[in-house]
């Protein structure tokens, strides 16, 4: 792969990146307006539990179908840019009709699940979860529509939209609790989510109304549909067997001390602002890019590629992930420790945080080969690689959270997610293509060396602790940690640190 290539990845990454950082300070926000008019109780679990089975039934279908339709789409459009607008019209109108059928299907199975899964909740408990959910569930008529269109734009590479849904999604939720949450409860909460993801379809529809749009002529009987069906059942299973065992987690969680899911809810917030700072960006781009590169036969364009990916990935995992287990009290403490959230839950989400802050680069990894392998139209290996991996997840679960509470449910999460890393990369090596293994050991170690050094001096600053105001001791904690790390790394002579001093030069240079 060309200099010129490797840039442009990075660059358009790094554009992302910043665009992702602004929604996540949106994220922030709300998260900081919820969990402070909220706090964490019985009722925001029986909440959470609710979002959280919407999401066990959206994310695999919405998510199989988004990463499915990608490679097919591209490949179309290589031929013939007509056609492609034609399937996706009847793609767009066939996910419309499934969402909904599937909704009014939730919507009368939801008090026998709620009760399946939450067997240690009181009967108003449940009743609780089962109002939330039957009000969440109508979201899925435009959530799985919303995730198609941001494939299909990302497939146009137009990156930022998927980002700009999100900060709408953060604004609309965060005005809606700050003006109505005392008047109405968790009650608006709901009815805000669904609203969202309303407009968010709008706005997307109106971006990609000429790559194709929804018409009355539906697509069951096209040849090409019934291919991307195909492709999407191994990946919907693969999702659903993960989502599987976040309910497994979420029912050991309601059997623990009041608080539990909402506290491990609010971490994984925190964490997925990380995870998603980085991931998405990357594996947006990068599947694109593979897409491309394997349609048209480049292979070794593509393994480049990739091999791009996994060493952004280091570089940008290790450091945060070292930083959150070092100040994950602190961040919890700013972000969600006043109002009706008490010292207690902010101890058990800051408790989640440092396990989950190691699973970083793990989870990186493992969505960029998934993606590779989507790109190469194979949708059974991550699948497989699921399988294994979510049942020694699910029995870590039970086995730790005996001996270690909350702890252990996470814990089982990293353990699971670090074993799933090294072996779908050693699953990849060897049954698709060479992934230059030996080229990562030099850049690893500098990466490793100097994230340890920045945060021994991060820990010592925040041990020492300076400056009295929480907001600016995170912030002075975090210039620290990753100021010191780009200096080293910078020295140390690292290929990706080099490039991003460059797209930072360039920027500079245009701006003059």
């Amino acid at each position: 792969m060309s200099d010129n290539s490797k840039k442009m990845i990075f660059g358009s990454a790094m554009t992302l990146f910043v665009l992702s950082l602004l929604n996540k300070g949106l994220g922030f926000v709300k998260s900081m307006v919820i969990a402070s008019a909220f706090g964490a109780t019985l009722q925001t679990d029986a909440y959470y539990v609710a979002e959280g089975l919407m999401q066990n039934a959206l994310i695999p279908i919405s998510d199989a179908l988004a990463v499915s339709f990608l490679p097919v789409y591209i490949g179309i459009r290589e031929k013939r840019r007509e056609d492609a607008k034609v399937f996706t019209s009847r793609t767009v109108t066939d996910i419309f009709l499934l969402s909904f059928v599937l909704s009014g299907l939730l919507y009368a199975a939801a008090p026998w699940l709620l009760r399946l899964i939450l067997p240690s909740y009181t009967e108003e408990a449940v009743r609780l979860a089962v109002f939330y959910f039957r009000i969440l569930i109508w979201g899925m008529c435009f959530y799985m529509s919303n995730q198609l269109l941001q494939s299909l734009l990302n497939a146009e590479k137009e990156y930022g939209y998927s980002s700009f849904t999100a900060m709408l999604n953060n604004l609309i939720l965060t005005a809606a609790v700050f003006c109505l949450g005392k008047h109405f409860g968790l009650n608006v909460m709901a009815a805000a989510v669904l609203f969202s993801y309303a407009v968010q379809y709008l706005f997307l529809q109106a971006k990609s109304w000429r790559y194709g749009h929804p018409s009355v002529r539906y697509g069951l009987r096209d040849e090409r549909i019934r291919k991307l069906c195909v492709q999407v059942f191994p990946v919907f299973l693969g999702n659903a067997i993960w989502e599987l065992n976040s309910l497994v987690d979420r029912s050991l969680l309601s059997a623990m001390e009041e608080g539990a899911v909402t506290a491990v809810s609010y971490a994984v917030v925190l964490y997925q602002f990380a995870s998603n700072l980085i991931g998405i960006p990357l594996t947006t781009i990068i599947y694109t890019e593979l897409a491309e590169s394997f349609s048209e036969g480049r292979m070794e364009e593509g393994g480049a590629k990739l091999e791009k990916g996994i060493h952004i990935s280091l570089f940008f995992c290790i450091p945060i992930s070292l930083f959150i287990v070092a100040a994950s009290a602190l961040i919890v403490q700013i972000t969600y420790g006043r109002g009706a959230f008490s010292a207690e839950a902010v101890g058990m989400t800051a408790q989640g945080l440092r396990y989950y802050g190691l699973c970083l680069l793990a989870y990186c990894i493992n969505v960029l080969l998934t993606r590779a392998c989507y790109s190469l139209n194979d949708m059974a290996l991550p699948m497989k690689v699921g399988v294994g991996t979510v049942s020694l997840n699910i029995v870590l679960s039970v086995t730790l959270s005996r001996f270690m509470g909350l702890r252990g449910v996470v814990l089982a999460t990293l353990i699971a997610n670090t074993l799933t890393s090294f072996l779908i990369l050693l699953i990849f090596h060897r049954t698709k293509m060479t992934v230059h293994l030996r080229r990562f050991i030099k850049p690893a170690v500098r990466i490793v060396l100097a994230s340890a050094a920045a945060t021994a001096a991060c820990a010592a600053w925040l041990y020492l602790g300076p400056v009295r105001n929480e907001i600016l001791l995170f912030i002075s904690a975090a210039c620290v940690e990753f100021g010191l790390y780009a200096v080293l790394v910078l020295l140390s002579g690292d290929e990706t640190g080099r490039e991003m001093v460059a797209v930072i030069g360039s920027v500079i240079k245009k701006r003059a």
